[in-house]
């Protein structure tokens, strides 16, 4: 009986609905219909047997688990709804696989910081790791030698002392988008999006997105269609991998992972040997793909492994950059009293006539602004779940037993909406953050909340994403007054904060926003600095 269980325990991840969509249901009738059977015989099996060990609690389900349950959309909201019944820490199982959900800090912390050792691996993800990303994606990569090279590769470049070096790129990207918004007072959504974008590519690559636009056409395609597919649910073959005996004729979806991931490897390996090529030839180039390629005697990654590196790099900074400007954008839409406070601030530092922006070297003197960023991460986390963790062995916790191979994934969005930790936490109110009198640096921007992960996966983008957004917000702030649309009736049209794209992280859906320039002198300062950078 143990040996049927384990095997049947084996076939854990997806989505028959998923399955139908991809072509999979050309599987005979049959052969799914005794598939099924025997998977949820084992399914039940399992479950009665294991009822004398002490699980925690959660919603049992037959058969198939909670797998068909969790949405692929506001899974954040749909485990928070569950820890109201069933408490903190929350038991699901998918196909007889076990997951665990913590939505509470002091669990999370537990489990996943003091307990790192044993908490820091990934569950393998068929469709996104093995093909999509050829298993070398290093937010799918689990606990090993691969992962401690990447993760070395990007602190090397990444720390908080490196991203200081990056700053007049960050600064200059700002002022491009300044000066497109002059000229285009409603494209912010968009516009948010190609700043992070060629921002980043800046950063990574030392280059500029071409005047054609496919190059930025493929990014968003690729940061669009993963966000999607890292989610365990989103494919049949993830939460059951026997699928992925299949043949190719009865598995399109492999095919589909294999051209993503070659799409993948052009692109990146492209940029990453433009980069190289450049070097030859003698140039002296200031970003992260160039010193991977110069630390690359010391690191030894293959070529394909650095060119998911620096890709990585590219599609976590530009993600969760833009994400979280949007989403500054909407709550300050919402709550103007903030923005008026903070471009307050901003004119005490720099003046309220327009003839300077507010700088890197100013951000010590900006404590609301500091807190309002701050703000902005806790009240909507773009990633409100943390990408899964994976235990490597057998654990207990509160008299709890947590079995080797279980998920295990941290409820972000719950913890920065916990009233104990934050009161009144689904107002937008930056003073919680605000502490006038304290010492700022860049680093304060990543403290008081949990934005970043936890334990040995906390991103290793984190200060220069936080920058990045920090150096946008406070200068749109100090060039325009940012205003909703309104109706034919002059009614303001106000984004909703519950509406958020598919997939893992969250981004606001589209929403209109006005960015009207504060004075004409502040259009002249943008267009001067802009055309002569020396001149700022």
């Amino acid at each position: 009986m143990s040996a049927v269980l384990t095997t049947f325990s084996n076939f854990t991840k997806t989505d028959w609905s998923t399955l139908a969509q991809e072509g999979v249901s050309s599987v005979p009738g049959g052969a799914l219909a005794v598939f099924g059977t025997s998977l949820g015989l084992a399914y039940v099996l399992k479950y009665v047997f294991s009822k004398k060990d002490k699980f925690a609690p959660g919603p049992y389900v037959p058969f198939f688990g909670n797998a068909l349950e969790i949405p692929t959309q506001y899974t954040w909201r749909y485990f928070a709804k569950l820890s109201e019944k069933y408490g903190p820490m929350i038991r699901l199982t998918i196909a007889g696989g076990e997951m665990l959900v913590l939505n509470k800090l002091e669990d999370i912390d537990e489990i996943l910081v003091k307990r790192s050792g044993n908490y820091s691996s990934r569950k393998p993800l068929i469709y996104a790791g093995k093909y999509r990303s050829g298993d070398k994606r290093l937010v799918l990569l689990p606990y090993g030698p691969l992962l401690k090279k990447q993760r070395a590769a990007f602190f090397q470049m990444l720390n908080a002392k490196m991203v200081g070096g990056y700053e007049h790129i960050q600064e200059r990207g700002t002022m491009k988008l300044l000066a497109k918004l002059t000229g285009d007072q409603t494209g912010a959504y968009l516009s948010i999006k190609n700043y992070a974008a060629e921002t980043l590519l800046n950063l990574v690559y030392a280059k500029a997105f071409g005047s054609d636009g496919k190059d930025l056409r493929t990014l968003l395609g690729i940061l669009e269609s993963f966000v999607t597919d890292m989610h365990p649910r989103a494919y049949l073959v993830d939460t059951f991998p026997v699928l992925d005996y299949l043949p190719d004729a009865l598995a399109p979806w492999r095919q589909k992972a294999k051209k993503m991931h070659a799409v993948e490897v052009e692109f990146y390996t492209r940029l990453l040997m433009e980069v190289k090529g450049r070097m030859d030839k003698g140039e002296n180039l200031e970003c992260f793909a160039a010193r991977l390629w110069e630390d690359n005697e010391k690191n030894q990654l293959d070529l394909t492994t650095l060119a998911y590196v620096a890709g990585s790099a590219f599609e976590a900074g530009t993600d969760n950059t833009a994400g979280t400007i949007l989403w500054f954008l909407v709550a300050g839409l919402l709550n103007p009293h903030t923005l008026k406070k903070a471009q307050e601030e901003i004119d005490r530092v720099v003046g309220a006539d327009g003839y300077a922006a507010p700088t890197f070297q100013h951000l010590d003197q900006l404590p609301y602004c500091v807190a309002l960023i701050k703000e902005t991460f806790r009240w909507m986390p773009v990633a409100p779940v943390s990408a899964p963790h994976h235990s490597l062995k057998e654990d207990e916790y509160k008299g709890y037993r947590i079995p080797a191979n279980t998920t295990v994934i941290s409820n972000i969005w719950a913890v920065h909406h916990d009233d104990s930790l934050y009161p009144d936490p689904f107002t937008f109110n930056p003073d919680r953050f605000y502490k006038p009198d304290a010492k700022l640096r860049a680093e304060s921007l990543n403290e008081e909340h949990y934005g970043f992960g936890f334990g040995r996966r906390t991103c290793p983008g984190q200060y220069l994403a936080s920058k990045s957004v920090f150096i946008a917000a406070v200068r749109l702030l100090w060039a325009f007054n940012i205003e909703p649309p309104v109706d034919a009736s002059g009614k303001p049209i106000l984004p909703d904060p519950a509406r958020c794209r598919n997939g893992l992280t969250a981004e606001p859906d589209t929403f209109g926003v006005v960015m009207k320039p504060r004075s004409d002198i502040h259009v002249q300062t943008i267009k001067q600095v802009w055309s002569d950078p020396t001149s700022a």
